[in-house]
C-alpha cells in the first residue's frame, strides 16, 4: 500500500551520517528523516524509492491550515501490508497517533516557526500530514 507525507520539517535526506566540522545541519536533517524512517517502522517494514523532495504548495491543499503557498518536504513510502495504519475507518491513524509529540530538531531549512520541537498532527497546528496515495 502506498502513502505519503507532508511535513514544515526539515527531513532533507543527506547522507550525511557522521558528526564532522562544517557539516552539523546536513547530521541534524539526517537525524529528522531516521526519526521519521523509525517512526514509520514501529509498525511495519516500509520500502521508498525517493529521497524527501522539497515543494512549494498551498498549504491547505495538502491538510494544513493555512491557504498561504508554504514550502515542505513530500516523502512517499509502501508497506507490504494493506490498510496497516488504519484505525476507526481512518487509513492514516495509527500514523498521526504514532508521530504525534515525537521530537525533531528545528532550525534547519524550515520556514514556519514552530513554538515546540515536536511533531504534531492535529488541525490547527499541525506540521506534519498523512495521505494514502491514489
Amino acid at each position: 500500500m502506498d502513502y505519503k507525507l507532508y511535513t514544515l520539517v526539515d527531513i532533507t535526506h543527506t547522507g550525511q551520517y557522521r558528526n564532522e566540522p562544517g557539516k552539523e545541519d546536513d547530521r541534524w536533517r539526517e537525524q529528522n528523516f531516521n526519526t521519521v524512517l523509525q517512526t514509520l517502522g514501529i509498525r511495519a517494514n516500509i520500502q521508498y524509492f525517493q529521497k524527501p523532495i522539497v515543494t512549494e504548495v498551498v498549504g491547505n491543499l495538502v491538510g494544513f491550515d493555512t491557504n498561504e503557498v508554504i514550502r515542505l518536504w513530500r516523502f512517499d513510502f509502501r508497506t507490504e501490508q494493506e490498510n496497516l495504519y488504519e484505525i476507526n475507518g481512518d487509513p492514516v491513524g495509527y500514523l498521526k497517533q504514532d508521530f504525534n509529540l515525537v521530537p525533531y530538531i528545528n532550525g534547519l531549512d524550515e520556514l514556519m516557526e514552530q513554538k515546540y520541537a515536536v511533531f504534531t498532527t492535529h488541525v490547527p497546528g499541525n506540521n506534519i500530514v498523512f495521505h494514502v496515495k491514489q
